[in-house]
């Protein structure tokens, strides 16, 4: 649960870093943001994390 917190956090970090990752998750609808934070618990690195987040308005939800 600490490590799912811990990369939710960084997920937040993250896209404040990220305005084109940002705009993108503001934009999605309840479901696709949910479809989005369930992927965090699969993340084992913040590298990872970092990647998910710059791949974020790539994604096909």
């Amino acid at each position: 649960m600490d490590l799912n917190m811990n990369a939710a956090v960084t997920f937040g970090e993250l896209l404040q870093k990220n305005p084109q990752a940002s705009a993108f998750y503001d934009r999605c609808t309840l479901e696709q943001r949910n479809a989005i934070l369930l992927q965090l618990g699969q993340m084992t690195s913040q590298s990872q994390l970092r990647a998910f987040v710059d791949n974020l308005p790539s994604a096909s939800l």
